[in-house]
């Protein structure tokens, strides 16, 4: 194989590891859970974003047309206090409603996540950072870095919820440059709380509402 076809095929054979591994965590943290219709239909669901990874990841406009069902669904899922897995433009993520005390602890018990440790928010447009933050640098900074891997950390403004990092006056803010997470936050009409899907101890299943991942291929 030439090193580009070596490149491509290491590639999809880390995506989809990384995707195996982030289903097994979201299932095994969901088994013992009891729910009430209709979240208990949406756990461990996996849904297919259409169009594959190139189409999906800093797709145009017109891909979203594609991902109406499954974003309606993972908002409401989001509305209940769920949990679910995403895409990013790095790798996936676990998020929540930043602005839902409940969520927030909900994803915190998935995580296994000491306390302490702080959640970014993620949200679709960059005029939606002035909302939650106090923005001190120029606003062409953040044309030129975002959308993109990048977290910035700023003083929270008061809109954030307090809930949320308490312990800090700061937030890392992000806009993943991925459409469709960036097209989710809009949905949602307020901030995702985003953290890496690794979990590195056994989440508690005794305060999760619900879990459901969104997967790409």
């Amino acid at each position: 194989m030439t090193p580009e076809v070596l490149r491509r095929t290491h590639t999809w054979l880390f995506r989809r590891c990384c995707q195996m591994r982030l289903a097994g965590r979201l299932r095994r943290a969901a088994s013992t859970m009891a729910c009430q219709p209709p979240i208990r239909d949406m756990l461990d669901k996996v849904m297919k974003l259409p169009g594959g990874a190139s189409g999906c990841r800093n797709g145009p406009d017109k891909d979203v047309k594609g991902w109406k069902e499954i974003l309606n669904t993972s908002a409401g899922v989001l509305q209940q206090g769920g949990v679910i897995g995403v895409p990013t433009d790095t790798i996936y993520g676990i998020a929540c409603l930043a602005q839902s005390p409940q969520s927030i602890r909900n994803i915190y018990n998935v995580k296994g996540r000491n306390g302490t440790k702080p959640l970014a928010i993620c949200v679709g447009a960059i005029e939606d950072i002035y909302k939650y933050c106090q923005v001190n640098v120029p606003d062409q900074l953040l044309q030129d870095l975002l959308p993109g891997p990048v977290t910035l950390v700023m003083e929270r403004s008061d809109e954030l919820n307090k809930e949320l990092n308490p312990y800090t006056s700061l937030v890392g803010v992000r806009i993943p440059d991925h459409a469709f997470i960036r097209q989710l936050a809009q949905i949602c009409s307020q901030p995702l709380a985003l953290t890496s899907a690794n979990i590195s101890t056994q989440p508690s299943t005794l305060t999760i509402e619900v879990l459901s991942q969104i997967e790409v291929y």
